[in-house]
């Protein structure tokens, strides 16, 4: 486990050793049960790993290779937003490579994500401590458990395709998160992330190939519609998204 005391990226570079030859992503954990936290975040693990491993029957991902290093520290990572987070993680990907690399060595020995992490925040571990246990006989449900996965990209510099303005984060279902890691390896993550039409409207990755959006509390009604349809070159999308800054919808990262 690794703690954070000398720094964010400090932190994200001395979990990698961790990802050599392996599948998965680094985790980021934000929130903190309020009672019983060691023993709750035990059992949340373990459920994120049971569900993870659960559907790689059509990934070349080998089970046996998961890996989730972890940086958690319960004060210096408190409503840390995703901003500070990414600009953590691309720094601590820099300074492990430039570390640790030899001249003819690859670039980055692992099939673990270099391009995203997962973050566990309080939602995402309410859902993990409180959704059920994975049962292999169970069909899947609206609660089971899922985490936030977050882009290492600036979500401002990605292409505007139409609709809400892409955020750098797609909330997974563990159940897809293999599925999900192995799309990546092929596909940018914001193809993988379903454009949101309403202002609060959270993109859901399941691993069903649909396009699923979760809508805020108290559903859609007085919400900012975002325009839609696909821009028509540069000016069409500086146009789209003038038109949602001057709503107060444009997407700012912490």
């Amino acid at each position: 486990m690794t703690q954070t005391t000398i720094g964010l990226s400090e932190a994200f570079a001395n979990a990698c050793p961790g990802l050599h030859e392996k599948w998965g992503a680094i985790l980021v954990r934000t929130a903190n049960a309020a009672e019983n936290d060691e023993e709750q975040w035990t059992t949340a693990l373990e459920k994120l790993r049971a569900y993870a491993l659960s559907s790689l029957e059509e990934t070349d991902l080998d089970p046996g290779d998961l890996a989730l290093p972890e940086v958690t520290d319960p004060v210096a990572l408190a409503g840390v937003g995703n901003g500070t987070l990414r600009t953590a993680f691309y720094k601590g990907i820099d300074l492990f490579l430039r570390r640790n690399r030899d001249p003819g060595d690859e670039e980055w020995p692992s099939d673990a994500r270099k391009d995203a992490f997962i973050v566990v925040d309080g939602p995402s571990l309410a859902s993990l401590v409180d959704g059920p246990a994975f049962d292999i006989a169970r069909p899947p449900s609206l609660d089971e458990p899922w985490v936030v996965v977050v882009d290492s990209r600036d979500p401002t510099i990605v292409a505007y395709r139409g609709g809400g303005p892409y955020t750098g984060a797609v909330r997974v279902k563990a159940r897809a998160l293999g599925q999900f890691f192995d799309e990546l390896a092929n596909k940018s993550m914001e193809r993988l992330c379903p454009i949101r039409e309403y202002d609060g409207q959270i993109p859901l990755y399941d691993g069903s190939g649909q396009r699923r959006l979760i809508d805020p509390p108290g559903g859609l009604e007085g919400r900012y519609r975002f325009p839609q349809g696909t821009p028509r070159g540069a000016q069409g999308a500086k146009a789209m998204l003038d038109d949602i800054e001057r709503a107060g919808m444009l997407w700012r990262d912490d």
